[in-house]
């Protein structure tokens, strides 16, 4: 058990890169969502819920897998049972936002589907996948639990610049 814990205290400094970075993305949010708040008023709640926020809860998501990871003394089994808790968590809320059925309404480009819809469901099944070989002490565990966090940094980035371009050309009332 030691042994893996030591393998897992390697990964520190890639997981304080990764959390600071999805505090201040999600920081950054809030003042995407100020650039056009008479935008956001005008549109409906599913749209809000399926677009902007997940790009909140993808940063914030990287934020506490990063502080799992980096909370000492935490057994192995009990961090593979919370991150497998989390990912199953980020698969539930993917369907809860109705992005897809958003999608279906609005006409949107099919790559809004992938980055919104698709990437960020696999990012979210990864990280349960993780959890599980994480408590299971398989090696890919940390591994794929660094790709998806890291996806789910690289969505966030991307939807919240798909977010920004949307907003400024969207006519000043």
């Amino acid at each position: 058990m030691m042994e893996h814990l030591s393998k897992l205290e390697a990964w520190h400094e890639f997981y304080l890169l990764l959390g600071s970075g999805g505090a201040a993305l999600t920081g950054l949010l809030f003042v995407i969502v100020s650039l056009g708040p008479h935008v956001v008023a005008e549109h409906t709640q599913t749209g809000v819920r399926a677009f902007i926020s997940p790009i909140a809860v993808h940063f914030t998501s990287a934020l506490v897998v990063s502080a799992l990871m980096l909370a000492p003394d935490v057994p192995v089994s009990a961090l593979g049972s919370l991150l497998a808790i989390g990912g199953l968590g980020g698969v539930v809320y993917t369907g809860w936002t109705r992005a897809h059925a958003q999608w279906r309404r609005s006409k949107l480009p099919v790559l809004d589907l992938i980055w919104f819809v698709g990437l960020p469901f696999l990012a979210y099944l990864i990280i349960l996948g993780s959890g599980i070989g994480i408590a299971m002490r398989a090696a890919f565990g940390p591994y794929s639990l660094a790709g998806a966090t890291v996806l789910l940094i690289v969505i966030g980035i991307r939807n919240a610049w798909d977010i920004v371009v949307w907003v400024t050309q969207q006519p000043r009332t």
